[in-house]
């Protein structure tokens, strides 16, 4: 059977995950604001459709990304609190997958903004 109040708890625990790595993290509240500015930019030029979609969904890649940035990090700080080597590359290798998805997600972007402009 369904519970509401589960399923509230969960939702708590989510927002209160969000605020945790918005307080934190400074890449996620760049990548945030990346993601306000978007939705104002489709709004303002009028993109919608499965062009807003994909923008959209490349976007929450990047912030999902982000999240996950954050937890592997942290779980990596519990477990080997000395900075090693490899621990120094698995949070370069990790920054890396956010810094690939974000530049993909850019040019998807501009190739799909860019024909919207009007010069």
């Amino acid at each position: 059977m369904l519970s509401l109040n589960k399923f509230g708890k969960s939702l708590s625990h989510a927002w209160r995950g969000l605020a945790e790595v918005y307080a934190r993290e400074n890449s996620f509240r760049i990548h945030v604001l990346a993601f306000i500015l978007l939705l104002v930019v489709m709004v303002g030029l009028g993109i919608g459709g499965v062009e807003a979609a994909m923008l959209i969904l490349v976007a929450s890649t990047v912030i999902v990304l982000e999240l996950a940035n954050s937890i592997f990090e942290r779980w990596l700080d519990i477990v080997s609190p000395r900075v090693g080597a490899q621990v120094r590359d698995a949070k370069d290798i990790m920054a890396a997958a956010v810094l690939v998805s974000s530049l993909s997600a850019l040019a998807i972007g501009a190739i799909i903004i860019i024909p919207h402009i009007k010069f």
